[in-house]
C-alpha cells in the first residue's frame, strides 16, 4: 500500500489542475483575428456588393493581417449567402457583406424569409453609399422630377418603369413616391438588366445605380432628372436631389457588414474599428469614387439605428401601398 503525506498530495493536485487549465487559458487568451476570414457577399460577380465588397475585403487583410477570402454565395435574393453567415460559428471569421435590400427590404416583400436581420446578425459597420438616379428616356417629354410627378398624377400608370424584382429598391421606389406624392407609375420587372429596353423607349424609365449612370447618358437616349440621396453627391453636383423637390424622400444603396449573432462584444469592436480604418484610407475613397459610391465607415451601433429606421420605413411603405409578399 502506497501512502501519501498531505504535503505531497497538495502540490501534485495543484500541478494536475493547472495542467488542465492550460489548454482553457490558452484558447482564452488567442488574439483575434487567429486565421483567415471569410467574407460572404449574397451577390453574383460584377455586382455593386461584388465591386465594393471586394475594395474593402483587400485593405481588410492588411489592417487585421490575415488574408480576407471573398466568397459569392447567390441565389434566392441573397437569402442563400445570408444564410450561409447566420449558420456559421459565431467567432468573427466569417462576415457578411451586403446592401440594405437584403437587410431592410427583403423582410417585407420575400414571404417565409428564413432569417431575422435584428436577431439572426450582428451589425458591425455600415462601409459606403452610394445613390441611385432617377432618368427618363429622351422621348418622354419632362425635364424635371417635378414635371414627371405631374405626369404619372395626370396619367396614371401610363409610364412604364423598369425594375429588377419586386423586391428591389427601384420597385419600393416607385411606391415611396406614390405614397408621398400620388405620383402612379407601371413596375414592369425584369429578371436581369434592361437598359437596352430603357434606351429604346420600351420603358420609358428607371431609377438606376449612380455606377450605370455614365453609361446611360454617354447614350444620348435619356436624361437623368434627379438623384435619391441626402445631398448632392460630389460627382454629381449639378444633379438635384429627389429630396429638393419631395422634402424627405431619401433612398441610398449602402453595403455593410455584419457578424452571426453571438460574436463576442471584443470581436465586433475589433471588426468595426478595422472596417472604419479601411473606409479612412484615401486608396479605398478613390476605388469607390470611380464606381460613385462614397466610404461611410460607421460604428456598429449607427448601422444598428440604420437599419432600423429603414425597417420601420420600409414596412409603412409595404402596408400603405398594400404590397404581398412574394414567394
Amino acid at each position: 500500500m502506497i501512502e501519501m503525506t498531505r504535503g505531497r498530495v497538495v502540490p501534485l493536485l495543484t500541478a494536475f489542475l493547472a495542467g488542465l487549465l492550460l489548454p482553457v487559458a490558452a484558447v482564452a487568451q488567442t488574439a483575434f483575428p487567429a486565421r483567415q476570414i471569410h467574407l460572404v457577399l449574397p451577390a453574383g460577380a460584377g455586382t455593386g456588393v461584388d465591386i465594393i465588397g471586394r475594395i474593402g475585403a483587400q485593405r481588410l487583410s492588411d489592417v487585421l493581417g490575415q488574408p480576407v477570402v471573398v466568397e459569392n454565395v447567390v441565389g434566392a435574393s441573397g437569402v442563400i449567402g445570408v444564410q450561409r453567415v447566420t449558420r456559421a460559428r459565431p467567432d468573427g471569421h466569417t462576415l457578411l457583406f451586403t446592401f440594405n435590400q437584403t437587410m431592410t427590404m427583403n423582410p417585407h416583400v420575400v414571404a417565409n424569409l428564413p432569417y431575422d436581420p435584428q436577431k439572426d446578425l450582428v451589425p458591425v459597420s455600415r462601409f459606403a453609399a452610394s445613390p441611385f438616379v432617377w432618368m427618363v428616356n429622351t422621348q418622354v417629354p419632362v425635364h424635371s422630377l417635378a414635371e414627371l410627378i405631374d405626369d404619372a398624377k395626370a396619367r396614371p400608370g401610363k409610364l412604364a418603369m423598369g425594375v429588377t424584382g419586386y423586391a428591389s429598391a427601384a420597385y419600393l421606389g416607385a411606391q415611396l413616391l406614390a405614397v408621398q406624392t400620388g405620383a402612379e407609375l407601371l413596375p414592369v420587372n425584369y429578371a436581369g438588366n434592361f437598359s437596352a429596353d430603357l434606351l429604346s423607349n420600351v420603358v420609358q424609365l428607371s431609377m438606376s445605380p449612380a455606377a450605370q449612370v455614365p453609361s446611360l447618358l454617354a447614350s444620348g437616349k435619356v436624361r437623368a432628372l434627379a438623384q435619391t440621396g441626402a445631398r448632392r453627391a460630389a460627382a454629381m453636383p449639378d444633379l438635384p436631389t429627389v429630396s429638393e423637390t419631395v422634402p424627405g424622400y431619401v433612398i441610398d444603396a449602402w453595403y455593410g457588414v455584419w457578424a452571426p449573432a453571438g460574436t463576442p462584444a471584443d470581436v465586433v469592436a475589433t471588426l468595426s474599428e478595422a472596417w472604419q480604418k479601411v473606409a479612412a484610407m484615401p486608396e479605398v475613397r478613390r476605388q469607390l469614387a470611380a464606381v460613385s459610391a462614397v466610404p461611410v465607415g460607421s460604428s456598429a451601433d449607427a448601422l444598428r439605428t440604420v437599419v432600423d429606421d429603414e425597417l420601420k420605413l420600409w414596412g409603412q411603405v409595404v402596408k400603405a401601398r398594400r404590397i404581398a409578399p412574394s414567394q
